[in-house]
């Protein structure tokens, strides 16, 4: 559930300002809005980390990401000797960047007169000072023949349909035309370009060595770049202060059981405090506080960076119920999640071992996973292969209407896909009705049950629409359902608080068209939940084709090397398949919950995260 906050100023005289920015750091429960721009004050620091910052990025990553907490230094001792490595490393990343730069323009130089050959420009410049004169030509092939003609002692050395190569020598009083100037010589021979070329790169291994070494210093960097970032938020703090003659006062937002902790605090450091509510108009951050087992879905959040409102709904109990039915449904294969649970136990096993505890993300793969396992298990899909049914064991979890050999799954699943729909958007409605008894006008919260009529009515349209109008004909309340809730939409939607009740029937009825596109779109969304059948089945269908492309390459092939090749089939075959599913969880299995769900509920998820001023 989203936490209660408290707006809360805390005053103190300006000679103190500096000690109680500390003290409220160190207590590390008031969230101050800072703006991300840059501080004055902080020109120095800002230098400092990007410097930090660059460092850390020119060390290659180790495979264990060591942590500041394991430098000898921190906090401000820290600074310092970083910045002295952090140089060190930059000055090196300089020097190879301009390393690169040479090592390239000598390539391409080499790459230019490869069509030459060997060149010396120095044999060039003897038989110059002996009075015989040599330069190449490029001309185009087109043209060749007409520039070639007016230079004395020629010869073609290459072409080909675009371009002639020649060398031109000129001797005694012979001279080239005004404007020829061939090409030019390199300002070393090729050999020697080369030889740079060798130097260059063991220059640059022993740069790239260096770095690597420095592996050694990343806590040290890490713990100053904490600490920099630190003091940047500090720096940050101070601007937001407000001030009057000799007091200064700095506001922000606190948990509501955390009020009492910073009044203490008032009480023991002389500081004038103010609590009271936020405002409706006021932009409030959002703390989620959850039981353990809802807690698992935070790393979905978190990958989507959605954050819901200080005054929207915390949907997460409902987001982890249907997102382990969307994902199960979507992978809907027993063998894959039977893969995937074995190596998330594995991970989690050997994370345990190495003393670290089980994340919530290793918690929910194993329930979704699990979920997967029991929804291939009782729809018989075990790699996309029916005849595992046959077995005893896999036969007796099979549940017959909706098996992948049954004549009836596809019409049973679509059915269900349609019933989850509708009473994940009805949960959605009647969410949002007891939320809006709670608010001015209460009568403003029967549109809700308006929706929620709709959505039931227009249940019974989709079911004749889209999977059999002779099996499941619309009852005769459907259409009184659907008519009466647009009714009740239109009246009550737009009730607003002190305003007469006729006034806002009459803002329903301007507003009609709105409402019946969204009523419309209320349809639509109870269809789009087929989706979950639809990438069921073509996980389930590419499966299929792999498994018979393998059949078929090994009854042709024959032997070992025809079982070699169906392994390999089966095995490319069905990791791209679980993977390409686990991408559909992402597209279709969030999207039922952030958009249909959210949507309407009226969710907008323009919240920010609590995260207090505080020592981290």
């Amino acid at each position: 559930m989203i936490t209660q906050m408290k707006k809360i100023s805390v005053i103190t005289i300006r000679s103190a300002r500096t000690e109680t920015l500390q003290a409220l750091r160190d207590l590390g429960v008031v969230h101050v809005f800072t703006d991300r721009t840059d501080v004055d004050s902080g020109d120095q620091l800002r230098e400092q980390k990007n410097h930090i910052d660059r460092a850390i990025s020119i060390i290659p990553s180790p495979e264990a990401r060591p942590k500041a907490a394991e430098a000898l230094h921190q906090g401000d001792a820290a600074v310092d000797p970083a910045l002295d490595i952090a140089q060190e490393l930059i000055e090196s990343a300089d020097r190879r960047a301009q390393l690169e730069d040479e090592q390239d323009r000598l390539q391409r130089e080499l790459e230019r007169l490869e069509p030459w050959g060997e060149l010396d420009p120095q044999v060039f410049a003897d038989l110059r000072d002996r009075g015989v004169e040599v330069r190449l030509f490029e001309a185009p092939a087109d043209k060749a023949r007409e520039i070639l003609s007016e230079l004395p002692n020629v010869t073609v050395l290459s072409q080909n349909k675009r371009l002639v190569r020649a060398v031109a020598v000129a001797l005694g009083s012979d001279r080239f035309p005004e404007g020829l100037a061939g090409v030019p010589l390199p300002d070393r021979s090729t050999g020697e370009i080369r030889e740079a070329l060798t130097e260059l790169d063991r220059e640059m291994a022993e740069i790239d060595a260096e770095a690597e070494a420095r592996q050694k210093d990343l806590p040290l960097l890490l713990a100053a770049q904490e600490q920099l970032e630190q003091d940047l938020e500090f720096a940050r703090v101070a601007q937001t202060m407000e001030h009057d003659r000799a007091l200064e006062w700095i506001t922000g937002f606190v948990p509501f059981d955390q009020v009492d902790a910073v009044t203490s605090a008032a009480k023991e450091n002389g500081w004038g405090v103010v609590v009271r509510d936020p405002s409706k108009d006021e932009h409030v951050p959002t703390q989620l506080r959850n039981p353990k087992p809802v807690r698992i879905i935070q790393p979905v959040f978190d990958l989507l960076g959605t954050v819901p409102g200080y005054r929207e709904l915390d949907i997460s109990f409902f987001f982890l119920l249907f997102f382990v039915v969307f994902f199960a449904m979507i992978i809907g294969d027993a063998g894959y999640g039977a893969i995937l649970l074995g190596g998330t136990i594995y991970t989690a096993l050997k994370a345990r071992a190495a003393g670290r505890p089980l994340g919530n993300g290793s918690i929910l793969m194993i329930v979704l996973s699990s979920a997967t396992v029991v929804w291939g298990a009782i729809t018989g899909n075990w790699f996309g292969y029916a005849p595992f049914n046959n077995l005893p064991v896999f036969r007796s979890l099979v549940i017959p209407g909706i098996s992948i050999d049954s004549e009836t799954s596809t019409e049973m699943i679509q059915y269900m896909c349609f019933i989850i729909g509708t009473v994940h958007l009805s949960i959605a409605h009647i969410w949002k009705f007891l939320r809006g008894l709670r608010e001015r006008p209460r009568i403003a919260a029967l549109a809700q049950l308006g929706w929620l009529s709709m959505v039931l009515g227009l249940y019974y349209l989709v079911l004749q629409l889209v999977i059999d109008p002779e099996k499941y004909p619309m009852p005769d309340f459907a259409l009184p359902l659907i008519a009466g809730g647009l009714a009740a939409v239109i009246i009550f939607g737009e009730q607003q608080e002190g305003k007469g009740f006729l006034s806002g029937v009459g803002r329903g009825v301007a507003g009609i068209i709105t409402t019946i596109l969204d009523s419309i779109s209320a349809f639509s969304d109870i269809i789009s939940y087929i989706r979950l059948f639809a990438v069921g089945l073509a996980t389930l269908a590419i499966a299929e084709a792999f498994n018979s492309m393998a059949g078929g390459v090994a009854e042709g092939l024959g032997g070992v090397g025809g079982i070699v090749a169906a392994v390999l089939i089966l095995f490319l075959g069905h990791t791209l398949n679980l993977a390409m599913g686990a991408l559909s969880v992402v597209v279709h299995g969030v999207r039922l919950n952030m958009l249909e769900f959210s949507g309407h509920l009226g969710m907008e998820w323009t919240g920010v995260e609590y995260t207090p001023f505080k020592t981290r």
